[in-house]
């Protein structure tokens, strides 16, 4: 099954210096209904709404231009509905389907149940192939694998038989034809007449058989199929009639009571007015009651049933599908400058349905356009900190969303003294979303922020701001990293709130619920030790390497950092005896801890010192051997702590043995005496 087509609405920019602008829908009056044909609605600005039982909503909308639309409601082979687009092209679709344009079906003047008029005159099969016996037609209708048709010169054919059923003078003056049966038909002219034909009705008694013409009325606006050989008449007062069959020469039968003002009307055989058991309308086909569409002079639709009593009719307005609400969010309401934000915007309509707008396409009001810019996929970038409010417009309803852009990571810089803050001027205007540039003849920094101008003058205490003088606490002035100047100019200039963080040395700047850090040449050694804490202690402090990350057994190293990393891991740094440094694997906290304090991967001694043991015993140990007459604590440096111990002892005798998953070493009196495999 197809996925749903989603139509995307028409865009108008407006840009001036400040803000962008943008209409995503006209607010003009709403599209109205134009056409229904079973559960199809056309709506005038080319939009199909297709009643589809498996849609969400019970409705799918299409656009694709749609003109017209035809649904075979008599008799058909075909399992398709059609459509003409403004430039009558074709369009099909079925009920699994939804409405493709055949480019290569053009030039189409009219629909039929089972063949297309062109304008040229010609007849085409829904397939594409022409009929080529049929020639220079002004008007077609075919149903019941029968065709009627009026010629230019103004013959009235029916295929049921070869002879012509009626003349007119004027072809163009017949406006509507219907077949009523597989030998009948009707047709109306500009003028109000209706005339019907059977073709089992001629008279004998002349050599050429002609056709009796029934006149039904005059005074009609519209034609349609009501029944086998029976017509259903709108009269220019707005009632709706009935006709007999021709054995009783087609006469008004009967009006049909209850139906006013109709500009038009048919036999209606779709489910729009039915409603199912969860509230949905169109779910279940015609019970056979007798329903008529209805539209009205004032172009307006309906549809009247009998209801299930007989008595009366039931009337069901058909009111377009229009706009009830939208909903407009952001990907990530709290960005980083960086970023880039995606904007959704659905609305929802009176029948349930629910429409995304989205594409490259869509534009929005953007109330500080120096904060947010819009990307050629659609998408927006975050140019700088502060409160950024879009706002999008669909008809008469309005919705706005609010970012609180932040900076991501911290800016360096800031430079503290005299109970006064520096900052570095290009970073810190480019992060609120300025543009920075730098005039080394007039030694100035000029800066656009929105619809602001500031300009600052190394070595000047004053800045102006749009053409207007500001004092400032200290002189612009160069500094290694750049120009910096004094942080309150940034509240007088901007607003923005300034905070020093004395504990941390940096500044924390707040531009509505946005944020950015610009931290001094001290924040990295202050935030380093307050992460550090307590494993701070260890620096300083000597190890040597029993068994850690195949390093060389034994050799000493000096702890002379531990280095936070991100969270709560660490990397030790040492330093061994010729001064070269060594880093641990990343830790964490904890694990920092508990390696440094078991013997199994770092002593805390020196070994060589402590046990006085001869280079062939450290020679083996460090080869992971074992061998006779060794003791407990050469075993364990050997080959580590055993997974598990056995010990039997007498008076004189102390057998223990160690087990290192299948090999097992014998200790008897604390030496070892065996090794064996099991």
């Amino acid at each position: 099954m197809k996925k749903a087509i989603m139509s995307i609405a028409a865009f108008v920019v407006f840009v001036t210096a400040s803000f962008v602008t943008s209409t995503i829908q006209a607010a003009e009056a709403p599209p109205r209904i134009a056409d229904i044909q079973m559960d199809t609605i056309l709506m005038d600005d080319g939009t199909l709404w297709l009643k589809r039982l498996w849609a969400a909503s019970g409705y799918e909308k299409v656009n694709v231009g749609a003109a017209n639309i035809h649904s075979a409601y008599r008799s058909s082979s075909l399992d398709y509905d059609y459509a003409l687009t403004s430039n009558d092209e074709l369009i099909s679709w079925n009920n699994e389907s939804f409405p493709t344009v055949d480019k290569t079906q053009s030039g189409i003047k009219h629909l039929t149940d089972d063949y297309y008029l062109k304008h040229d005159g010609t007849v085409w099969s829904y397939n594409g192939e022409q009929r080529k016996d049929l020639q220079n037609i002004s008007l077609l209708d075919s149903a019941f694998n029968s065709i009627a048709y009026v010629t230019n010169s103004g013959e009235i054919h029916h295929s049921y038989l070869k002879y012509v059923v009626d003349q007119v003078p004027d072809a163009s003056s017949i406006i509507s034809l219907e077949i009523l049966s597989k030998n009948s038909l009707a047709y109306m002219d500009k003028s109000g007449k209706v005339v019907a034909v059977n073709l089992l009705d001629f008279d004998f008694s002349v050599e050429d058989v002609q056709f009796k013409p029934y006149v039904v009325t005059t005074d009609a606006v519209h034609i349609s199929y009501a029944d086998e050989d029976k017509l259903l008449v709108t009269r220019k007062d707005g009632t709706v009639w009935e006709t007999d069959t021709y054995h009783n020469n087609y006469k008004l039968l009967k009006q049909v009571d209850g139906i006013k003002n109709a500009a038009k009307a048919s036999i209606y055989k779709g489910s729009l007015n039915i409603q199912s058991d969860d509230g949905k309308k169109g779910f279940y086909p015609n019970r056979g009651n007798q329903q008529w569409l209805v539209q009205h002079k004032d172009g307006n639709w309906g549809i009247y049933a009998v209801p299930l009593s007989g008595k009366g009719l039931e009337a069901t307005p058909i009111k377009p599908p229009a706009v009830s609400g939208l909903s407009f969010t952001a990907s990530n309401a709290k960005p980083s400058v960086g970023n880039t934000i995606q904007f959704k915007i659905v609305q929802s309509y009176t029948n349930g349905y629910k429409e995304t707008l989205s594409g490259k396409d869509i534009v929005l009001s953007i109330d500080k356009p120096h904060l947010l810019k819009a990307q050629k996929d659609g998408s927006y970038k975050v140019l700088g900190i502060g409160d950024v409010t879009a706002t999008v417009t669909v008809g008469d309803i309005t919705k706005k969303v609010t970012l609180a852009s932040s900076l991501g990571s911290n800016l360096t810089g800031a430079i503290y003294a005299n109970e006064t803050v520096m900052l570095p001027v290009k970073s810190v205007f480019q992060s609120l979303g300025g543009s920075v540039s730098y005039t080394k003849t007039s030694n100035s920094y000029d800066i656009t922020l929105g619809s602001k101008s500031i300009i600052l003058k190394v070595g000047q205490k004053k800045a102006t701001v749009d053409g207007k003088e500001v004092a400032l606490d200290q002189a612009v002035r160069e500094e290694k990293g750049g120009a910096v100047f004094p942080a309150t100019f940034l509240t007088k200039a901007t607003g923005a709130v300034a905070k020093w963080d004395s504990k941390l040395k940096q500044l924390k700047v707040s531009v509505g619920s946005g944020t950015m850090i610009i931290e001094s040449s001290d924040t990295p050694k202050v935030k380093k030790k307050e992460a550090q804490g307590a494993l701070a202690n260890y620096i300083g402090k000597s190890y040597w390497v029993n068994r850690y990350s195949n390093w060389e057994r034994f050799i000493k190293l000096t702890i002379t950092d531990i280095v936070p990393v991100g969270g709560e891991n660490f990397e030790i740094v040492f330093a061994k005896t010729d001064g070269k440094t060594i880093k641990s694997e990343v830790t964490s906290r904890d694990f920092v801890t508990k390696i440094l304090g078991d013997s199994y991967t770092f002593l805390s001694y020196d070994p060589y010192k402590k046990y006085n043991w001869p280079a062939s015993t450290w020679d083996s140990i460090k080869a992971s051997k074992i061998s006779m007459g060794m003791n407990k604590t050469q075993v364990e440096l050997s080959w580590g702590r055993p997974s598990s111990t056995s010990k039997v002892s007498s008076k004189t005798v102390n057998v223990e043995v160690w087990r290192y998953g299948y090999q097992y070493v014998v200790l008897t009196n604390g030496v070892v005496t065996d090794v064996y495999t099991f």
